[in-house]
Order: C-alpha cells, then sequence, then structure tokens
C-alpha cells in the first residue's frame, strides 16, 4: 500500500505539529504502508520525503528532495505545494491520499477535484487535528486570518464532493458531511529520551514546566495566577518557578505582562523554542509539566493533546484539566484539575509531586505505559483496516 502525506505546517513556526507528522509517517511505515511527505522545511522550500523517514525534515536527506521554493505569501505557498503535490500523485500514482486539513478554499477544492478527475479510485483522507475550531477564529483580528476563515466558511461544505473520509482526533460525528474515523493523538516513543535522575536538583524547589507555542487555549496564565495566590496569600512551604518554553509573540508579550502585574517575575522562566540535546535538559531540571488547561476556551472537553503524551513517554508527571481517554483519572502520574477559570492551587501541584516523587521508578512507569498505549503505530490502525477494506473493493 502506498501514500503521499501532504502538509502545509511551516516548521518554523510549528516543531510540535512537525514531530507529530513525522510521528504519523513513521507509524504508517511500521504498519507495512509505504508513505511519502510532501511539506515544507524550514527555509521556506518544498521537500519530498520518503521512507525510511528521517527524525527532522532539516535533516541532509531531505536536501536532495528539495522540488523548489515555497513562495512568500500564503497564496503563492499554497499554490506551489498543490502543484507540486499534483505532479507527484501523477508520477507515483498512490493508493491513497493523507491531508492534515489546511482550511478550505477555492485553490484548494480545484486541486481535489483534479487529483479526483485524473485518480478516481485514489482514496482521499482529511485530518482534522482540530474540530470544531470556529472558535480559534472568533478572536482573529489579521486581514489574513480573517480571510482564511471567511474562505473557508464559504466552500468548506463542498468538501464532501471530493474526500472520502475524515480522520479526526477525538471527534466521532460526520464533519462536513463526510464520515469519520475517530482517533486519539499518539507519538513516536522513541523520539523523546526518559528523564534522568538528578541528584542536584534542590528538594526545597519544584520546577514546573510548559512546551508549547502558547495561546490562550493553553491556559498557563492560571498557573501564573496560582503563582500569584502562592506567593503574595500564603508562607510558602515550597520554592515554585514555572519555565514557560517556545511561547511567541505577540502572546508572549501578553504572558510577560501578567508576569509582572502578578509580581511573580522570580518565579517564572520564558525560553526560546527548544529541540533535542536542549529540551531534554530542561526536562531533567523540571519535577511536573502542565499539559493544556484552557480547552473549554474554544469548547473542547475531550482532548488527546500531543504534549500529554510527550510528558508520559518523557516520565514526567503532568497536569491537565480536560478529558484524555489515553489518561483517565485513575491514572496515577496526571492530576487532572477543573475545566474552568479558577486559578491553579499551587499547593495542590507541591501535593501531588510528594506523592509521586519518586522521580526514577515514576518515570520506568510510565515510559512502560506510553510504550504500551500510545504510540502512533497503535494509534493508525484503524486507518490502516479502513484504508485496506476500501482498495479491495476497487
Amino acid at each position: 500500500m502506498k501514500g503521499l502525506y501532504l502538509s502545509n505546517i511551516d516548521p518554523q513556526q510549528s516543531f510540535g505539529y512537525m514531530s507529530k507528522i513525522l510521528g504519523q509517517i513513521k507509524g504508517f511505515n511500521q504498519l507495512g504502508v509505504d508513505m511519502e511527505l510532501l511539506c515544507f522545511n524550514a527555509e521556506a522550500q518544498i521537500v519530498l520525503t520518503q521512507s525510511p523517514i528521517p527524525t527532522s525534515v532539516s535533516s541532509p536527506t531531505i536536501a536532495s528532495l528539495i522540488l523548489g521554493p515555497a513562495g512568500q505569501n500564503l497564496f503563492t505557498r499554497r499554490f506551489n505545494l498543490l502543484r507540486q503535490a499534483l505532479k507527484r500523485i501523477i508520477e507515483t500514482k498512490p493508493d491513497f491520499l493523507y491531508l492534515r486539513y489546511p482550511r478550505s478554499e477555492p485553490l484548494y477544492l480545484y486541486f481535489l477535484s483534479r487529483a479526483r478527475k485524473r485518480f478516481p479510485k485514489m482514496l482521499i483522507l482529511s485530518e482534522f487535528p482540530t474540530f470544531p475550531y470556529d472558535a480559534e477564529y472568533k478572536k482573529a483580528i489579521s486581514p489574513k486570518d480573517k480571510t482564511v476563515f471567511l474562505l473557508d466558511q464559504l466552500t468548506r461544505q463542498l468538501l464532501k464532493n471530493y474526500v472520502d473520509q475524515v480522520v479526526s482526533i477525538n471527534y466521532k460525528p460526520p464533519i462536513f458531511g463526510i464520515t469519520t474515523i475517530s482517533i486519539d493523538n499518539g507519538i513516536q516513543i522513541s523520539d523523546y529520551e526518559v528523564v534522568t535522575d538528578k541528584p542536584h536538583l534542590d528538594p526545597s524547589t519544584i520546577h514546573l514546566i510548559g512546551v508549547a507555542n502558547v495561546s490562550p487555549w493553553h491556559g498557563y496564565d492560571r498557573i501564573l495566577q496560582g503563582l500569584g495566590y502562592y506567593y503574595h496569600s500564603s508562607s510558602p512551604s515550597r520554592e515554585v518557578y514555572f519555565h514557560i518554553v517556545g511561547a511567541r509573540m505577540p502572546y508572549l508579550h501578553d504572558l510577560q505582562q501578567f508576569v509582572n502585574q502578578l509580581q511573580i517575575q522570580d518565579y517564572v522562566i520564558f525560553h526560546k523554542p527548544a529541540q533535542g540535546q536542549e529540551l531534554d535538559t530542561l526536562f531533567d531540571q523540571s519535577h511536573l509539566a502542565i499539559g493544556v488547561l484552557g480547552g473549554h476556551r474554544k469548547g473542547l472537553e475531550v482532548m488527546s493533546p500531543l504534549k500529554n503524551r510527550e510528558y508520559c513517554a518523557r516520565g514526567i508527571p503532568f497536569v491537565l484539566s480536560h478529558q484524555d481517554p489515553d489518561f483517565p483519572e485513575e491514572f496515577p502520574y496526571c492530576l487532572h484539575w477543573p475545566s474552568d477559570e479558577s486559578p491553579i492551587d499551587i499547593k495542590k501541584l507541591v501535593d501531588f509531586w510528594e506523592s509521586v516523587s519518586d522521580r526514577q521508578a515514576t518515570a520506568t512507569c510510565m515510559r512502560d505505559y506510553a510504550q504500551n498505549n500510545i504510540s502512533w503505530s497503535s494509534k493508525l490502525k484503524p486507518v490502516k483496516a479502513y484504508l485496506e477494506t476500501q482498495i479491495k473493493k476497487h
């Protein structure tokens, strides 16, 4: 079975999303599916990656498969990517096309219609990482975001004419009239190092870490509010620090202003986006990880964020405020918090850490759980089963 994965994600802006996409490709490979990935690299070029997939789209393996420049604006980037995708489909005749849904618009529909007309038996699957997603655009202020949302609203009901199946993350009803395969997010376990025991860590302090591009729905402001109460309304039993890794402008500025208002500058450390050994070191120096604490702000009660899975694979206990199918409330290394606007009680985080403070035993148990439950190869089995069934019919 042969497939082409098409993504319009910009790796310069979305380290985490690219990690997910590469993990999915590896998961398909492990299930015996021959996948190619067509996407952008960090140098604004269109690149084709063939199996076996490397660990990064910036690796030397990619350089030999550069297909051309992406372009400098949204329209030219999308036009060039779709043009190269159609060319590759004609050259290789894949059994299926796997699309990371980029929001609909006339050019996208034209691409789908061309692909469908040229290869009527080729299956077209579209993944919706988040649905519903309209709430993400309600506060859109840039002309680009407003235009993207308007075009999507005007054209998305036509997707059912071209897309055979939707792959959705934790959402079962049909989307825009297309039936869905609902799966949970997974990860490529081997991509993450297990946290190591650090005897030099000061036992009187606790370091929290949150790794994300960071937007309001991550809910990090709830941690900041909690720190404000913790330091100004009580006598702290331990010093607690919060390391925010990867926040970008303009929301980074909002967080910095909030930290200043709460007068907790000494306890919040902002780090630039990090990968590889640099990120591993930050995790080794941390005790608890912060997951999504604001999913309710975009109307989501059930989520399966990649970060929860990364934290589990690394063996670091974490906090979240939503339902995650892979981490029920009885999972001992995850603290569930109410899905509302209340500040996070830092004292309860301290108590939670003390209950799981055997670092090496905790890390081993969490890593074993990750190996058995949250790999991409296991999450994608329903997708492969659908593909096999449909290909046999054709």
